[in-house]
C-alpha cells in the first residue's frame, strides 16, 4: 500500500466509489484506490441521481450517481443545509471553484413525493372537555371558536352569513367530505365546466 497521511485517506474514504450501497470501502482500499478526478467544469451544473441518502457516518452527505467524460461516477457529496434528499431523486451537482468537490445544491421536482417540512410549536393553549377558544373583533363580535366535540376537533365560524372569498384556488381534501345544508337548497355554480367523477354516482 503507497504510504499516505491519515488526513489524506480520512478524506479519500469521503470520495471513494461505492460499488454496492450497502458495502462501505474500508481505509485500505480506499487508499488502494487510483485517484479518479471529480472536479466539474467552472459553471457547469450536472444532473445526477441519489441512490442512497444516508451516510453511515457522516451526516448531511448523499450517494449519487452521475455520468462525466463517459464515465459513471458515484460519490457521496455533499448536501445544502436542511434540504431533504431521498433515495432516487434527481439531484443537481455544482462544484464552487475554491472546493474539492461537487455539492448537491437542488433537487429536481416530479421524479418522488418530497418529505413535510418538519415545524416547530411557537405556541400551545390546552382545553378541557369543558372549554373553549373564542375569537372575537375589536368591539367584541365573537367570530369564531374552536373546541373539542364527540366528533373531534371542531371549528365553528360564529357568524350568520359567512363569504369566504379567495384570489386563487380552493381545495379541500380529506378521507371523505359531506355537505349538509339544514335549511334551504344546495347550489354549485360556474363558469366552466363542471365534473363529477367518482366509483359511483347517485342522484335522488
Amino acid at each position: 500500500m503507497k504510504s499516505s497521511t491519515l488526513s489524506q485517506v480520512t478524506a479519500d474514504v469521503q470520495d471513494a466509489r461505492v460499488q454496492r450501497p450497502s458495502v462501505y470501502p474500508t481505509l485500505r482500499e480506499v487508499a488502494e484506490q487510483p485517484p479518479f478526478e471529480t472536479r466539474l467544469n467552472p459553471n457547469e451544473i450536472v444532473v445526477g441521481e441519489c441512490s442512497e441518502a444516508c451516510h453511515p457516518t457522516l451526516y448531511g452527505r448523499v450517494l449519487v450517481r452521475w455520468d462525466a467524460l463517459g464515465a459513471s461516477l458515484e460519490r457521496w457529496l455533499p448536501t445544502l443545509h436542511a434540504m431533504p434528499v431521498r433515495a432516487g431523486d434527481r439531484v443537481l451537482l455544482a462544484q464552487p471553484s475554491n472546493w474539492s468537490e461537487p455539492v448537491v445544491t437542488g433537487v429536481l421536482d416530479g421524479f418522488a413525493q418530497r418529505p413535510s417540512v418538519a415545524r416547530s410549536e411557537a405556541a400551545r393553549i390546552t382545553l378541557e372537555p369543558d372549554e373553549t377558544v373564542r375569537v372575537a373583533s375589536a368591539d367584541g363580535t365573537p367570530l369564531l371558536e374552536v373546541y373539542r366535540s364527540e366528533a373531534g376537533p371542531t371549528v365553528r365560524l360564529l357568524s350568520d352569513d359567512i363569504h369566504l372569498d379567495l384570489p386563487g384556488a380552493l381545495r379541500i381534501e380529506a378521507k371523505s367530505v359531506q355537505l349538509i345544508a339544514r335549511q334551504g337548497g344546495l347550489r354549485l355554480s360556474a363558469t366552466d365546466d363542471v365534473v363529477l367523477s367518482g366509483e359511483t354516482i347517485n342522484f335522488n
